[in-house]
């Protein structure tokens, strides 16, 4: 899934505190924007700190004329693997560790670019004249960890972006924070839609059932997984004391629920000793390094080689009509609604660039909303909707057609027709009410 988190002035701390313990990996500039800033490799805390506070790593200068003003320094978006993916990169041989390892770089990657391309905006001018912009030169480290706070296997990549971002126009200001919460979902449904083909390909791993657009590897069961959820017991637990009596609790409590139980990391701990906890609390509940084994080559790995078409010809696209008769999709969509929808069917994963192309075609069957929403079409927040009702409608009218062309045909007569509007349309509408259409 893909949490999100501003990042307070002066809280990068916590992602630099447990580099070069061992137990987890030093960050790496991963962004397109982080390039343009020249930063590369290795996350180094002056850097990090340099982009947070709105200033250039290289010259010092001051990149924004009213960043030190700003209340939110940056946003961590937070990728984080299925359970059953974690114990297979905890637990695996360390050649399937490292397929596992690049298989959830490589999502990660793919759904960060879609961040940089659709969800990052800043904004320009004010009230009826203002405008969003799409953002350029954002500064982003990933750092990947391994664990959670409670010491299990918790494969997750925090990434760390600074709230400045350049606009085409050469100045520098802070991002239009609603686009990142607004593609929140489809990003996070990019992330695991390409990690699922990625683990396909690689390892060849079958999928349980979807649930909201992610899955477990088959074969890692609910109680393996459970048995290596400390945190999510913890949480559960104290959300049970508090709401035993008054109802669900919102995302709100749960959030609170996690910070309150939040203990501090342990940074001292030595891998090889964390491996071996793992493997006895394994052995406890049935894991054995041959159930393990037994969870790969369970699906032929597949060239995807024009994989889109043959999606297409599976009847796969389909699979976002079907969406829409179930009213999954709702009365009006934005593009990332649907590419979200589409992830949320692939069962095996997709490529991310696959899943867009299926989307735009998607969208471009669409017409817009009335009004404003449907006229603008502007990166981050104000991507344009469409009316759902229309295909429904279309199609109610296309067979509609064709069954007047049937009875018109059983009598030898036909329609005349004006293709100029791109959809044929009834000329003798008088004759059509006079039979009974």
């Amino acid at each position: 899934m893909l949490c999100v988190a501003k990042v307070r002035p002066g809280g990068h701390s916590y992602y630099l505190e447990v580099v070069g313990t061992g137990v987890e990996a030093p960050g790496e500039w991963m962004s397109a924007g982080s390039r343009s800033l020249d930063l590369h490799g290795s996350v180094l805390p002056e850097d990090l700190g340099a982009v947070l506070s709105g200033a250039d790593p290289s010259s010092g200068r001051r990149l924004g004329r009213w960043h030190d003003r700003v209340s939110v320094a940056g946003f961590d978006l937070t990728f984080c693997a299925p359970k059953s993916v974690s114990l297979l990169h905890a637990l695996g041989a360390r050649d399937v560790a490292a397929e596992v390892r690049d298989a959830h770089g490589s999502a990660v990657a793919e759904a960060l670019d879609y961040v940089e391309r659709r969800a990052l905006a800043v904004r320009r001018g004010s009230g009826p004249t203002r405008e969003l912009h799409a953002a350029e030169g954002v500064a982003a480290g990933g750092f990947v960890h391994r664990t959670s706070r409670a010491l299990d296997p918790h494969l997750h990549t925090h990434v760390v972006m600074a709230n400045l971002a350049r606009a085409p126009d050469g100045s520098w200001s802070a991002l239009d924070g609603r686009g990142v919460y607004a593609h929140k979902a489809a990003a996070g449904a990019l992330y695991h839609v390409q990690l699922r083909h990625e683990l396909t390909e690689r390892l060849g791993v079958r999928w349980e059932p979807l649930t909201s657009g992610r899955a477990d590897i088959e074969g890692i069961g609910r109680e393996v997984r459970r048995a290596f959820s400390r945190r999510a017991a913890q949480i559960e637990e104290n959300l049970a004391e508090r709401f035993a009596t008054t109802g669900t609790p919102s995302q709100r409590a749960r959030t609170v629920a996690a910070l309150s139980t939040r203990a501090p990391r342990d940074v001292n701990l030595a891998p090889e000793t964390l491996r071996g906890w793992w493997e006895e609390r394994a052995r406890d509940v049935g894991l054995s390094p041959r159930i393990l084994e037994s969870t790969l080559g369970r699906e032929p790995q597949r060239r995807h080689l024009g994989q889109l078409e043959q999606l297409g010809q599976l009847g796969q696209f389909g699979q976002l009509e079907q969406l829409e008769q179930l009213g999954q999709l709702g009365r009006s969509v934005t593009r990332r609604d649907a590419l979200r929808a589409w992830c949320s069917v692939a069962e095996n994963g997709a490529t991310a660039k696959e899943v867009e192309e299926i989307a735009d075609r998607y969208v471009s069957r669409l017409e817009p909303v009335e009004g404003w929403a449907g006229a603008r079409d502007a990166p981050g927040v104000g991507e344009r909707r469409h009316v759902v009702e229309t295909r429904a409608i279309e199609r109610d009218a296309q067979e509609e057609l064709r069954r007047m062309d049937r009875h018109l045909a059983a009598r030898g007569m036909s329609r005349s027709r004006d293709r100029s509007l791109g959809l044929e349309r009834d000329q003798g509408l008088d004759v059509g009410v006079g039979m009974g259409f």
